[in-house]
């Protein structure tokens, strides 16, 4: 027979993973929704926002626990405020980001590429790209 405090232990693992996995993966979606062209790429809210609430339960379930099981979902939350601050600012300095994806879009060499560094200079993406 198995130890109770072994079967404990088992039962919070596999709980654990249960909650952890739809978080990976809804944080993986939100990543490659980002890649998206820009009216699109807003749909990258609705994983990362889902991913950020049952992080926040996961961490409410290893409140008991040690800190080392508490890094990977911190890191989660880091990550995805991060994506979500990211298309907040392209929300704000929508027309310029915009403007510069169809110029860089449309250019078919790197001469042609390279006459959308004004586009790119206009506005926050200036600020954030060098």
């Amino acid at each position: 027979m198995t130890d109770p405090q072994q079967e404990q232990e088992i039962a919070f693992a596999r709980e654990k993973a249960k909650r952890t996995l739809p978080v990976a993966l809804l944080v993986l979606l939100g990543l490659v929704a980002m890649y998206l062209p820009l009216p699109k790429r807003f749909v990258a809210v609705l994983p990362l926002v889902l991913a950020i609430v049952l992080t926040v339960r996961l961490l409410r379930f290893l409140s008991a626990r040690g800190g080392k099981e508490k890094i990977w979902p911190v890191v989660t939350l880091v990550i995805s405020g991060m994506l979500l601050s990211s298309l907040a600012l392209q929300v704000v300095f929508y027309d310029s980001v915009h403007a510069y994806e169809e110029c860089v879009a449309g250019a078919q060499t790197s001469i042609a590429e390279g006459d959308c560094a004004p586009l790119k200079d206009a506005g926050m993406i200036g600020l954030v790209v060098r």
